[in-house]
């Protein structure tokens, strides 16, 4: 007869279980979606199926319990069950096709037939419900769970799998073909345990789980599918719709067997929900590239009619700027900033012309458009970002600095914003401070072993000078940060002067220049050496006042790190004499100098021989016949040929030789060639040998040399 479950010490007896009476009200749901109302006429489930006559049809319709999810009474029981009201068990029904079935139930009988649940409904109704195991894959009642008698459509078998799924047209026929992508039914099948899925590649997961492994560059996704699932839910938990078949919604997820989140897909979108893996970065990028898309395009092509409008009528323009507070150009704005940490850019260039503005990123030092767009939007998104860098909306004829932090994901990004106003328009300029990909520790930078054993000592003198030297965006903050990580390893009282302070750092006292008042570095560093600091970091010596405290603080048992702009290590010695520091102090607290400049690491993904100029290969000494590669330019990097930068260096140790010969007369000739014979390797030798393990073309090397 089957087996009751007493989901209850008081839950009704085997009698008192469903039966399937004719002639009772009753409402029915295919799988194909499809719902009926009307008269139960017959039940037979030795011939596994019911006959319905629907509420406005004369004739009755026969339906097969391999096409029925479920078959619900209208009579309400609960009247009948003040009794056994407590306790309720959950139910979970998964089905062949991957749809799901949740709810609560007061008592179930189970036969070879299907479930017969007591089953609430909303607003406390508690009715009879019927789920035929043909079509179910696995059910959970409770405690209890068990398999159901539907075989499910095949799994993807591994050579499948193995290959990478990079278009829309190419899934849909993997998933006709009768490939089931149910992964947590066929992790359950195959005993995987979900922790088993965590610290996967994404193809080795899709290998395990028996799901498709796609890659979402150049999918064409019909913007209707992602009504589907909102974009907070999209971004929060980094999944994407990609076809809807049979109502069947197959998304990309990095983790198909999370069945929470199936759970939470099925309630949001309507469908039945499957999964399929793509890498994480892989899906950050697709949501912003079409969520952003799809979602604002139509509200800005709105927006941009209101302007245009507006303008031609010479309404003031501050009714354009209250657009800043539309959510189409609050959505524009957040995913400009998103996809620039994405793609790690370190500022975002908003670059007015004549008609429209232009989008670029600065990806590894070089200036990448992104896109453009009407330029009668651009006084509403410079609003915008004013109000995210707290500063005067409304003046727009002088420059302004604002700053601001964003949180995305892990990531935590500080934000130096620069507006000036321009003949076409304010100009916009977004420095973006990652910590996470800022701050690195002295292992991360690149040195030699030697060179890294070298810096190291150094940082771990009790007193002296240690400066970092090279032009503007030549990486001397990072390094400076990475000697500060280094320095902190030894618990000591550490004070910072910086203009600005890019990057905070726990267990450092870090101090802002403010030149207004008079705050100098000077003044700065003068009043800290009354705070007991055992290490003292300059941002920059730029005057005399700042580089003798400096020099005679590191005489006086403190060490001091700074910058200096000079183009290599042996004329920094020549420039701090020029600046009035007697040679006499410069040889007894300078340690070392460290010159440097970024080059950008050919992409892997697209490099190949690069065809060089003979005038280069003549200047740089190499000979005609050595070959050389660069990135060609592909999608990873963007079309720039380039993916990461690297420092190039020269380190100069101060040596017993070196003091000997810094006298006020010294020629910088003599400096290099003494810092050459103690083992420095020139900043040009450095890069050189780069571009011959092919890490940088020959062209950067060019750009890169000193002589």
């Amino acid at each position: 007869m089957g087996r009751l479950l007493r989901l209850s010490p008081d839950s009704f007896a085997a009698e008192a279980a469903p039966r399937q009476d004719s002639g009772a009200r009753v409402a029915l749901e295919l799988l194909d979606g499809s719902r009926l109302e009307g008269e139960l006429r017959a039940f037979d489930a030795g011939q596994g199926r019911c006959v319905v006559r629907p509420a406005d049809q004369a004739e009755d319709r026969e339906v097969d319990f391999a096409s029925l999810r479920w078959l619900r009474f209208a009579q309400d029981l609960a009247p009948a069950l003040h009794d056994a009201a407590e306790p309720v068990q959950t139910f979970h029904v998964r089905y062949a096709d991957g749809g799901m079935l949740h709810g609560v139930c007061r008592d179930a009988l189970i036969d070879h037939d299907g479930l017969h649940l007591l089953a609430e409904q909303e607003g406390g109704a508690v009715c009879r419900l019927f789920i035929p195991l043909q079509t179910v894959l696995r059910y959970r009642i409770g405690e209890l769970s068990g398999r159901g008698h539907a075989q499910g459509l095949r799994a993807v078998n591994e050579e499948e799998a193995r290959q990478p799924v990079e278009s829309a047209e190419q899934l849909a026929l993997l998933i006709s073909a009768g490939n089931r992508l149910d992964a947590y039914a066929l992790a359950e099948a195959a005993g995987v345990d979900a922790n088993e899925t965590e610290g996967r590649s994404p193809a080795e997961l899709a290998r395990r789980l028996g799901v498709p492994y796609v890659r979402l560059r150049n999918f064409d996704i019909d913007p209707q599918l992602l009504s589907l699932v909102p974009e907070d839910i999209a971004r929060e938990h980094r999944v994407l719709p990609l076809l809807l078949i049979n109502d069947r919604l197959v998304v990309a997820m990095t983790n198909p067997a999370d069945a929470e989140l199936l759970s939470v897909l099925h309630f949001v979108s309507g469908h039945n929900v499957e999964g399929c893996v793509a890498a994480e970065d892989d899906l950050q990028a697709a949501i912003d590239r079409y969520y952003s898309v799809s979602q604002d395009n139509d509200a800005l092509q709105e927006l941009e009619g209101v302007a245009q409008r507006e303008l031609a009528s010479m309404i003031p323009v501050h009714v354009v700027e209250r657009m800043g507070k539309e959510k189409p150009i609050v959505r524009l704005v957040a995913s400009i900033l998103r996809e620039a940490i994405r793609r790690g850019a370190s500022d975002i260039h908003l670059r007015p012309g004549e008609k429209h503005v232009e989008l670029l990123y600065r990806q590894d030092g070089t200036l990448v458009p992104v896109r453009s767009f009407s330029k009668v939007l651009l006084p509403a998104v410079v609003a915008r970002i004013k109000i995210i860098g707290r500063m005067n909306i409304a003046e727009r004829r002088l420059p302004q600095d604002g700053r601001a932090r964003m949180i995305e994901g892990d990531a935590v990004v500080d934000m130096r914003i620069s507006v000036i106003p321009t003949v076409d328009g304010e100009s916009v300029v977004i420095r973006l401070l990652n910590a996470q990909a800022g701050l690195r520790s002295i292992a991360e930078l690149g040195f030699n072993p030697r060179d890294a054993e070298l810096v190291t000592d150094l940082l771990h003198k009790s007193y002296g000078l240690m400066l970092v030297t090279g032009p503007t965006g030549s990486g001397k903050s990072t390094t400076l940060y990475a000697a500060l990580q280094e320095v902190k390893k030894q618990n000591l009282n550490i004070i910072t002067i910086e203009d600005p302070v890019e990057y905070h750092i726990d267990g450092i006292q870090q101090i802002q220049v403010n030149t207004a008042p008079g705050f100098t570095f000077a003044r700065a560093l003068r009043n800290i050496l009354r705070h007991d600091p055992d290490v003292v970091m300059v941002g920059e010596i730029r005057d005399q006042e700042t580089a003798k405290i400096a020099v005679e603080s590191a005489l006086t048992g403190h060490l001091v790190l700074s910058t200096l702009h000079t183009n290599d290590a042996p004329t920094t010695i020549t420039r701090l004499l020029e600046m009035g520091v007697e040679s006499f102090l410069v040889k007894s607290s300078l340690l070392g100098v460290l010159a440097q400049r970024l080059v950008r690491l050919n992409c892997p993904a697209c490099i190949e021989v690069e065809p060089v100029d003979a005038a280069v290969r003549k200047f740089l000494g190499v000979p005609e016949d050595e070959v050389f590669y660069h990135g060609r330019g592909c999608d990873a990097c963007h079309g720039t040929g380039f993916q990461g930068r690297m420092a190039v260096y020269e380190l100069l140790i101060v040596t017993p030789a070196m003091r000997d010969i810094i006298t006020p007369e010294v020629e910088l000739g003599a400096i290099r060639r003494q810092a050459i014979a103690d083992g420095m390797v020139p900043l040009t030798a450095h890069a050189l040998q780069l571009a011959r393990e092919s890490r940088i073309s020959l062209v950067e090397v060019y750009r890169v040399r000193l002589e």
